[in-house]
């Protein structure tokens, strides 16, 4: 929403200009979306390093598809990709290729907690002070 493909967004300018100067001078930056045509196409050619995890719509993992083949890879999976799966590419990496990650250094559930089990763990570490 920050910096989208289409027009929009007050941000974008400012946006696609940061990531271009972070790269220039060595730094890096993080750009997250569940849709990869969503962010504008000069930020996707300035990052440098890429994990492209499952992907669920039709459309969404037939763009994945054809970025992974446009370096000599394939990816027939994309939709099948369990937790922590992806492809990985980037400048040095030759053709995108499948690693799996550890999940997160702490336990994320699949579904948020229920009002309950918030109210339970917010008394659990008052208590534990």
């Amino acid at each position: 929403m920050f910096i989208p493909s289409g027009a929009g967004a007050l941000s974008k300018t400012s946006g696609v200009q940061l990531v271009a100067q972070t790269r220039k001078y060595g730094l890096g930056m993080i750009a997250v979306t569940q849709a990869p045509k969503g962010i504008d196409n000069k930020v996707v050619s300035n990052c440098t390093t890429q994990f492209l995890g499952k992907q669920n719509s039709p459309a969404d993992q037939q763009s994945m598809k054809s970025m992974i083949a446009s370096t000599g890879g394939s990816a027939d999976d994309v939709g099948k990709l369990g937790a922590g799966e992806f492809y990985f590419k980037t400048d040095k990496s030759g053709k995108p290729f499948k690693l799996k990650t550890p999940i997160c250094l702490s336990f994320q559930p699949p579904n948020p907690p229920t009002p309950e089990e918030v109210i339970a763990r917010a008394r659990k570490s008052a208590a534990a002070i």
